[in-house]
């Protein structure tokens, strides 16, 4: 995530738009309307690329760093494997209560 560097993060929050991501070591140089470029893993489906903007930062005091990261581009295949993802995230969401 980001320029000139690579990290393997974990998505707290996931959406169709969007996700949030923990940042345990606070990326510095990422600033509001960032552009990223992500490799999103998802379980049971292929990696796929997506762009982003960094929309929402955590204050820097918090322990762990908060990146909201809005979608700008997925490619085809992606777009289909989030949606399907989402899908199913809501279905075992509502059977659970």
């Amino acid at each position: 995530m980001g320029n000139g560097f690579i990290d393997i993060l974990i998505a707290q929050d996931l959406s169709q738009s969007g996700m949030a991501i923990r940042v345990p070591h606070h990326f510095d140089g990422c600033d509001i309307n960032s552009a990223v470029e992500l490799v999103v893993s998802l379980p049971g489906y292929k990696p796929f690329k997506a762009m982003g903007l960094i929309k929402h930062l955590a204050p820097a005091k918090e322990a762990d760093g908060f990146f909201g990261v809005q979608f700008t581009q997925l490619d085809p295949k992606g777009k289909t494997f989030l949606g399907d993802f989402v899908k199913k995230l809501a279905s075992q969401r509502r059977m659970a209560g």
